[in-house]
C-alpha cells in the first residue's frame, strides 16, 4: 500500500520546528519555510523558472519518522526487547496521548530505541517528547547517533548530561569553537527543556552551534554532517549514591515514558527534486529534475554527461548537460582528460556516431565519406559518398571538406573522372591517362642522364642536408606540387638551418618531378630520403618547408642500413664534419656540360681513404615511367678501398623501372 512521504495533518511537526527557530542558520530557515507543503499548489515545477530555467529546489520538509516501526531494546535484557514501537511515531494527539514506557526493574544498563529512515536524509532536528507534565527529577544522561549506512556503523552526533564530564569525558557546551570542531559530538544540559502540550520535549538541531551553517549550501562537511539513514537514542543508566536507599530504589523503578519521537528532515536530493516518493519495491527515490538520475539525484542521466555532476546551490542549479553530438548518436561518456583540456567547459564524447559520422561530436564524416554543404550537420544524410571513379582515383576516400577524390597522375576532376590538361586516355588501368607529348626518354634525360657509380663516405654524407629515414602516409595535390604526409621515423643528419624533427611532416614535391619518378614515393612505404643542399628550394612553396626534387634520393629502405648510418651520425657529432663555410671543396659542379646531375651523384675518380663506413650507390639507366620506380634488395659487400679491419662498406643499389 503506498504511504504518502508527506506528514499528515499535525499539531506537533511545526511547532516543534518553530522551537527551532532561534538555533537555525537563516538559508535553512528561508528554504524550510519556503518549501512548506503549501507551496506545491504552484502551477510550475519548483526546480525552473517560469522560462524554463533550472533552480536550486529542495524535497517537502517532512517527518521522517512518521509511521516508521521503532525497536527498543535493553543492554541487560537482549537485543529485541521490544520491536515494532507504533506508538512513539503515530499520529501525535496532546488530547489522547500514546506513550510507550520502558519495563522497570531492579536491572541497570541501557535503554536503546533505533529509528530506521529507509533512505538519506538531510536531518534538521530530532526530537523526544516525554509523557510527565513536570520537569522529570531525575538525572538525564541521554546520546543521539546516526547511520550513514543503513545501521552498519553509528556515529554520535550529540551528549545531553548534566554531568558530560563525568559521564561522556567532554566539557558542558553548546557551539564548537573551531571549524574542525563542528562535526563532533557536543555536550550539554538540556535542561529546562521545552514545553509543550502534553510533555516537556527535547529538541537537537543538527546545525544549531557549528560555525559553518550559514554556509551550509557550500560545505560539503556539513552536508555529510547531517546526512542519515538511521537514528538511535540511548538512554544511559545513572546511579547517585544517596543514604536514603527508598529514593534511590524509586528513581530506579520509575519507568522512561515517551509519547512521540520526530525526525524532521528532507529526502537528500542534493538540491535536483522538489518531491520524494516510493518506487514498486516500496523504496523511497527522489523525483530528479536537472537531468539528473538515482536514488539521491547524485548521478547524471545517460546522455547528460558533459560536464561533471554537482550538487545544487541557490546561486548555482548546476545541471546535468546533454552531450553536444549532432543528432548522430544517443550515447556518450565523460572523460575528465578532455574536460581538462577544453577549459573545463565540455567533456562529453559521443560514442557509436551514426549516419557516417565520426569524431568527438559526430562532427566529421567516415573515410570514404565528405560532407554534404547543402545540408546541415545536423542532418542525417550529412556525409555522402566519395563516389571516387574506380579507376582514376587512389582509393575511396577523399577530402571531407571539399569531396576532392586523391587522382591518379594525368586524371584531374573532384571525382576523377577525366583526363588532366596535356594528358590522353591510355589503355592500362593503372595509367588511365598518358601523357601526350611527354616521352620516357624526357624523363630520363630530366631525372639522371648518365649511367654512373657514386661512393657516399663521410665527405658526401656531411654535404647532405637531411638523411632521414621517413614513413610516407598521403599525399594530396596542391598547383604545381605534390604534398605528402609523412612520419618521420630516424633523423640521421640534418643541416643547421634545417628544422626537421621526428614525428608528422609534411613533404612538398613538384609535380614534374614526382611524374618522372624522382623521387619515387609511394604512399604507405618507408624510404631513406637523402636531400642535397644544390635542390633546387627556390621552387619550394615556402622557404621553410622539407621539399624532394630530383636532386633527391629516396631508397626503399632496407633494415641493415640502419647500423652503418648511425655510425655516420655519431662521426657527425664528434666534429668530423667539417663547418658549412668549408665545405665548398667537398663540392662538385652540379650541371656540367654534358647535362644536369643531382649533386648526390658524384663522379668517381679516385679511392677515398676514410676510415668510416661508405654506401656505394648505383644508379643503372632505363626505362623511367611515373610512380613505378622499385627498389631491389641492397647487398653488403668489400668496398674497392682497402678498409681498416673494423670497418665495411654499405652499397646501396637502385635500379630505374623495369
Amino acid at each position: 500500500m503506498f504511504r504518502p512521504f508527506s506528514p499528515p495533518p499535525s499539531t506537533s511537526l511545526f511547532p516543534v520546528f518553530l522551537l527551532l527557530l532561534p538555533f537555525l542558520p537563516p538559508s535553512l530557515v528561508s528554504s524550510s519555510l519556503s518549501h512548506t507543503p503549501l507551496s506545491w499548489t504552484s502551477p510550475h515545477d519548483p526546480c525552473y523558472y517560469l522560462d524554463g530555467r533550472p533552480r536550486h529546489c529542495l524535497s517537502e520538509f517532512i517527518n521522517g519518522a512518521y509511521g516508521v516501526p521503532a525497536n527498543a531494546s535493553h543492554s541487560l535484557q537482549g537485543p529485541d526487547y521490544d520491536s515494532n514501537i507504533t506508538t512513539l511515531t503515530d499520529l501525535h494527539n496532546p488530547h489522547n496521548l500514546t506513550c510507550w514506557m520502558a519495563r522497570g526493574g531492579p536491572d541497570t544498563g541501557e535503554w536503546v530505541l533505533t529509528l530506521p529512515l529507509g533512505r538519506r536524509f538531510e536531518i534538521t532536528y530530532i526530537s523526544l517528547q516525554f509523557c510527565q507534565q513536570g520537569e522529570p527529577s531525575d538525572p538525564i544522561s541521554i546520546s543521539i547517533l546516526k547511520s550513514m549506512d543503513y545501521g552498519r556503523t553509528w556515529r554520535p552526533m550529540q551528549h545531553y548530561s548534566s554531568d558530560c564530564l563525568g559521564d561522556f569525558g567532554l566539557p558542558s557546551q553548546t557551539v564548537a569553537q573551531t571549524r574542525h570542531q563542528e562535526t563532533e559530538p557536543l555536550c550539554s544540559d538540556p535542561r529546562p527543556l521545552q514545553k509543550q502540550r502534553g510533555g516537556m520535549v527535547l529538541a537537537f538541531s543538527t546545525l544549531d552551534g557549528r560555525p559553518s551553517s550559514p554556509d551550509f549550501d557550500h560545505s560539503h562537511t556539513l552536508q555529510d554532517w547531517v546526512t542519515a539513514t538511521d537514528i538511535r537514542v540511548v538512554f544511559h543508566q545513572v546511579s547517585k549514591d544517596n543514604s536514603d536507599k527508598r529514593e534511590e530504589a524509586r528513581r530506579r523503578d520509575a519507568p522512561l515514558a515517551l509519547s512521540d519521537l520526530q525526525v524532521g528532515g528532507r529526502c537528500k536530493c542534493n538540491g535536483h527534486a522538489s518531491r520524494c516518493r516510493r518506487d514498486n519495491t516500496g523504496q523511497a527515490v527522489c523525483v530528479c529534475e536537472h537531468h539528473t538520475a538515482g536514488q539521491d539525484c547524485d548521478v547524471c542521466e545517460d546522455f547528460y554527461c558533459d560536464r561533471p555532476w554537482h550538487r545544487a546551490t541557490p546561486t548555482h542549479p548546476n545541471p546535468c548537460v546533454a552531450c553536444e553530438c549532432n543528432d548522430h548518436s544517443n550515447k556518450c561518456r565523460f572523460s575528465m582528460e578532455v574536460f581538462q583540456q577544453s577549459g573545463r567547459r565540455s567533456g562529453g564524447v559521443c560514442q557509436k556516431c551514426r549516419h557516417h559520422t565520426a569524431g568527438r561530436h559526430c562532427q566529421y564524416c567516415q573515410n570514404g565519406y565528405t560532407r554534404d554543404q547543402s545540408k546541415p550537420q545536423n542532418h542525417r544524410k550529412a556525409c555522402q559518398p566519395c563516389l571516387c571513379h574506380p579507376l582514376g582515383a587512389v582509393g575511396r576516400w577523399c577530402n571531407q571538406t571539399s569531396g576532392q577524390c586523391l587522382c591518379r597522375d594525368g586524371v584531374t576532376g573532384l571525382r576523377c573522372n577525366r583526363c588532366a590538361p596535356g594528358y590522353k586516355q591510355g589503355k592500362s588501368p593503372l595509367r588511365p591517362c598518358i601523357r601526350k607529348s611527354t616521352t620516357t626518354e624526357e624523363c630520363v634525360s630530366y631525372c639522371q642522364p648518365s649511367q654512373v657509380k657514386v661512393r657516399m663516405n663521410l665527405e658526401t654524407y656531411c654535404l647532405k642536408d637531411f638523411v632521414l629515414k621517413v614513413q610516407v602516409k598521403g599525399m594530396e595535390r596542391s598547383g604545381p606540387w605534390w604534398q605528402f604526409s609523412i612520419s618521420v621515423h630516424t633523423v640521421f643528419r640534418t643541416g643547421s638551418t634545417s628544422r626537421i624533427r621526428r614525428g608528422p611532416q609534411s613533404l612538398w614535391v613538384p609535380d614534374r618531378d614526382l611524374g618522372c619518378g624522382c623521387p619515387a614515393l609511394h604512399v604507405g612505404r618507408t624510404f631513406l630520403l637523402i636531400g642535397a643542399e644544390e635542390g633546387e628550394r627556390g621552387w619550394s612553396p615556402e622557404e621553410s618547408r622539407l621539399v624532394a626534387d630530383r636532386s633527391t634520393l629516396a631508397l626503399q629502405w632496407r633494415e641493415h642500413w640502419s647500423p652503418k648510418l648511425r655510425g655516420f651520425r655519431g662521426q657527425d657529432k664528434r666534429g668530423r664534419c667539417p663547418p658549412k663555410h668549408q665545405r665548398h671543396h667537398y663540392r662538385e659542379p652540379t650541371k656540367p656540360q654534358s647535362g644536369y646531375i643531382p649533386p648526390h651523384l658524384l663522379t668517381e675518380k679516385e679511392p677515398l681513404s676514410v676510415d668510416t663506413h661508405s654506401v656505394k650507390v648505383e644508379d643503372a639507366q632505363t626505362s623511367v615511367v611515373p610512380h613505378t620506380h622499385s627498389h631491389t634488395e641492397a647487398d653488403v659487400k668489400p668496398t674497392e678501398v682497402t678498409p681498416s679491419p673494423y670497418t665495411h662498406t654499405l652499397v646501396c643499389s637502385t635500379q630505374g623501372p623495369g
